[in-house]
């Protein structure tokens, strides 16, 4: 028993050396800090850009320079780096790089940090509801665990787009219906408009219209208007509109339709909107189903016919430089 405890007492008093050891290490350090003997690496400079993009997942490379102030590495003071963007406050990435062993003098670390391509929805809402406007926010920071002190450098910008605002035009356009019995142009339309409307986490709803004028002398009747938006050729919306117009012989009709993006099909344009340097073509096509009386008819006879609706196709190209990897970021 009595060699027991004494044993029990040598391991104790050797721990207690240890923690001793250690916790006049981490004073010893700290004061040195205070003093200005030991320094935080700081971070100088960040750089990223995108890198391999999947169906799933987007890797953000992150280039830092950082500066050790010290005469030895910084192996001692449990170094890490961390990095972290938003967009609009939605957190799209994150990532650690520990036990940093920093050279004194200048170095160059690079991280990599997987984002999941699932938050790009969410993004997207927000962006929509912030009138087409993103705040990015990128965090990275040196931190050391025997401190206790972090040195971060914070980098904003703000991305704007425009993508259904020239859809507004008083400009007449020609619409021809390649029809037998009805000569072209079948139908003018002299305006057409488009806005937001009220975005869900499901879907970004466009609300159009056009002001159509029958210069014919029979009426028509519009049955439907159907529509496909495609961003980078991916299909991310379509649909049909089933109201009815009547639009009687020299006389004008406005022509309402809401069409709408389905936000989960996001992803898949993401990728591609990466893959081609961050530039989308987006497009929305509309047709309409005409149902006119044949001039040609003794006995009233009424023709169905679909009418491409080209003249008011909507054409934008979106261009964006999301972690402001065409300039050089300094901190």
């Amino acid at each position: 028993m009595d060699g027991q405890r004494v044993k029990a007492a040598l391991v104790g008093s050797k721990l207690r050396i240890v923690a001793t050891a250690l916790g006049a290490l981490v004073v010893a350090v700290g004061a040195a800090v205070a003093l200005g003997v030991v320094g935080v690496p700081t971070v100088e400079s960040v750089d990223n850009e995108f890198g391999e993009v999947n169906d799933t997942t987007t890797v953000v490379v992150t280039d830092l320079t950082v500066h050790n102030p010290n005469p030895v590495g910084t192996g001692f003071l449990d170094a890490s780096a961390t990095y972290t963007v938003r967009m609009n406050d939605v957190r799209m990435a994150e990532g650690e790089k520990r036990n940093l062993n920093v050279r004194p003098g200048e170095n160059e670390i690079r991280l990599e940090t997987y984002m999941d391509n699932r938050r790009i929805p969410d993004w997207w809402v927000s962006h929509i509801r912030n009138g087409e406007r993103t705040e990015v926010a990128i965090d990275a920071r040196i931190r050391s665990g025997i401190v206790g002190r972090s040195v971060p450098v914070e980098q904003t910008q703000s991305i704007n787009t425009s993508m259904i605002a020239r859809f507004n035009s008083t400009e007449t356009r020609e619409i021809d219906g390649d029809s037998p019995v009805l000569s072209d142009p079948m139908l003018y339309v002299n305006e057409t408009r488009g806005s937001w409307g009220n975005v869900t986490e499901a879907e970004t709803p466009v609300n159009t219209a056009f002001v159509a004028y029958n210069p014919k002398r029979v009426p028509y009747t519009v049955t439907q208007i159907r529509y496909e938006i495609t961003m980078n050729g991916v299909t991310v919306g379509e649909g049909t509109s089933d109201r009815e117009y009547v639009i009687e012989p020299g006389t004008s009709e406005e022509i309402a339709t809401r069409t709408a993006i389905q936000n989960d099909r996001l992803d898949d344009w993401w990728v591609t909107h990466l893959r081609n340097d961050e530039r989308t073509e987006l497009r929305i096509e509309f047709a309409a189903t005409v149902e006119a009386e044949d001039p040609t008819s003794l006995t009233g006879e009424t023709v169905s016919l679909d009418v491409p609706l080209n003249a008011i196709t909507h054409e934008e190209t979106i261009e964006t430089d999301i972690l402001g990897s065409e300039n050089e970021s300094a901190a």
